[in-house]
């Protein structure tokens, strides 16, 4: 448990950080969305270094809440837990994933 812990706090240090990194490296208009003619719809910068904070947050809480949910019910089958802390785990990275796509794609 403690080892989950510290893997939470990483993912979430590792999206803050990349955050304010893309915070001075990104444009003012972010493209989310490209065609074959280039960039066809923007965001501002706020908003596309908070959604990747947003979902890593949101999966980070979840996993945090789901692994209690788990160790509450001791009926609970431990390969049932562990493909939920497997799923909320993807999901907490998924926020450093959106961090770097939009740095290398602006």
């Amino acid at each position: 448990m403690k080892k989950i812990k510290i893997l939470q706090a990483l993912i979430f240090t590792v999206v803050l950080l990349l955050s304010i990194i893309s915070f001075f490296v990104l444009p003012n208009s972010v493209a989310v969305q490209w065609n074959s003619e280039g960039a066809s719809n923007h965001i501002s910068k706020a908003i596309a270094i908070s959604i990747p904070v947003i979902i890593s947050l949101f999966g980070i809480v979840s996993w945090k809440y789901s692994s209690i949910r788990y160790n509450a019910n001791i009926e609970a089958s431990k390969k049932l837990q562990t493909i939920h802390s497997v799923i909320w785990g993807i999901v907490s990275c998924t926020g450093v994933i959106i961090n770097i796509i939009f740095m290398i794609m602006n």
